[in-house]
Order: C-alpha cells, then structure tokens, then sequence
C-alpha cells in the first residue's frame, strides 16, 4: 500500500516577483488557501499519510506553516471561533509531515535524494510543489490504482496539444496496460521535444509513484548541461527495465508556475468557493470584454 509521498518545493518562483521576495511560490493563495495545501489535500484524500516536503533555503515558511499552531488554535478556541478552528485542522487532518532541505539547486533527483531515509523502503507518490490539479477522483489515488494493478512506476500526465508538447517531458506509449485505456506502457520519455519529433502528445506533469529502486537508477545517472541531476533521466532507466505505466489522469491541471494559470485558477476556484461563488459570477458578468 502506497501510504507515503514526497513534495518537492525547490525553485526561487523567479515569475511571481515581487510576490514571493516576501513568500515561497509555493505558498501564493488560490482564494484563501495555498496551492501547496491543495496537493497536500490530495495526497491526504488519496489515503497517504505521511509526507516529506523538500525545501530549499529561504523556505522556511512552509515548514511554519505545517507546524502545530498551538497559540494560535488556543486563541480562537477561546474566541469560540469554530470556522477559524476548522480552517487551521485543515491544515495537517491527522498526517504526518516532515521535512527535508536541498541546500543547493541541484535538480529534481537531487532533491528527491533528500527524502531517501524518510521513504526507506516504502513506495511513494512525488509530486512537485506547485502542480495543482482539480479532479473528481484525486490525482495521486488515480495513478495508486495503476500501481497497486502491478506497475514497476507510474507516470502521471495528459494529453496535450501538438504545439504545446515542446514545454513537457513527452512519453513514448506502448501497449494498453490492466486493460485501462488510460495507461500505457512508457518506453521511454523524451524532454522538451519539437512537436515534429514528439513520440506522442503525452506529457509528463509532475506526479509519479515510485519505489526505493528509483534511488538506484539516480546513483546511475549523470548531471546534465546545467550541472543537475533530473528525475527524467532515472525513470528513463527504470523504463528500460519494463513495466513502468504512462496514466492519462482524469482532472483539470492548472500551470501554477505561469501568471495565466494562477488567475486562471483563482477564478475557477472562486466560482466554486460557496463564500466566493456569487460575487465572483456577477463580478465576471459585469466585465466588458
């Protein structure tokens, strides 16, 4: 059972300045909640209960912010302030939460080393800090049901547009998988490739289900033209072996590392917001476009 999962939260958020000069982008509010609290939200709905959050330095807040709020919960117990009281629980819903630091920005492999000791010999969800995702079922639970079907990995992502295929590690499919339409055989994923040279229009979007044995196959890989160490690479290795499943989630992802795809999600999130809902349609019914 995949009862662990690991969140890297790496990068300066260099395009949401100034904004995150004062906080890790991973901590921008979509509504009244962090994009981080959403992936830890579906990582907690896809019945895991442990998480490990990688952080680089000048990140502290977040670990803060999953720190018991004793102070704080005392405060509004005493004010009676059961709302208050309900968003704070929110927070962690009886998870555990660790915490671990990537000194330098060395790569995403590089930071999943990082967690090694708290996965020890366990399989785990990764995801990124920053890849908010709304769907019916949660994301991380969709491609546990590839894994637990008996995948060596999982790679989750969608189908995207030929020209937009450039931006994303894209997947070379094989064979239909557990008889799901969904999931296919990965043979191999290629980073960023021309529309023109594109094995698929199968993007790799930053969710994955692992084993310890990925932690073999990065003390295999070699650091790339930047001096990092990519995850991409070592599950090229793992796909190599066989059986590593490319799972075409179910949802709607929302880039939360553009501008665009952070309003956008702010605006689809509102509108099902019950405190937003109202105001936010007559604000949109209101505007000249």
């Amino acid at each position: 059972m995949v009862k662990k999962g690991v969140i890297l939260c790496g990068g300066q958020g260099t395009r949401f300045l100034p904004a995150t000069k004062a906080l890790p982008k991973e901590m921008l509010p979509v509504v009244d909640t962090p994009v981080l609290q959403y992936i830890v939200d579906e990582m907690i709905d896809s019945d895991i209960s442990e998480i490990c959050i990688v952080i680089s330095p000048g990140k502290e807040e977040i670990v803060r912010y999953f720190s018991p709020k004793g102070k704080l919960e005392k405060t509004l117990r005493k004010k009676g302030d059961e709302k208050g009281l309900a968003a704070l629980r929110r927070i962690n819903r009886g998870a555990r939460f660790f915490f671990a630091v990537q000194k330098y920005p060395k790569g995403m492999a590089d930071a999943l080393l990082k967690a090694k000791d708290f996965i020890g010999n366990d399989p785990f969800v990764l995801s990124t800090g920053d890849d908010l995702v709304h769907a019916d079922v949660p994301v991380s639970k969709q491609l546990i049901s590839a894994f637990d079907a008996g995948a060596r990995a999982v790679i989750g992502g969608q189908t995207v547009a030929k020209d937009k295929i450039h931006l994303y590690g894209c997947a070379d499919l094989g064979d239909v998988m557990f008889g799901n339409e969904r999931a296919h055989l990965c043979r191999t994923i290629v980073e960023k490739p021309k529309a023109e040279d594109a094995p698929s229009n199968f993007a790799a979007l930053g969710r994955y289900v692992l084993t310890p044995e990925i932690f073999d196959k990065i003390a295999q890989i070699k650091p790339d033209k930047k001096g990092e160490l990519q995850v991409t690479d070592a599950i090229n290795l793992l796909c190599a072996d066989g059986n590593v499943c490319a799972y075409d989630f179910e949802g709607y992802r929302y880039d939360m590392g553009s501008k665009a795809g952070a309003v956008q999600a702010t605006i689809s999130f509102a509108l099902k917001h019950p405190e937003t809902k109202a105001e936010t349609e007559a604000f949109i019914k209101s505007l000249k476009l």
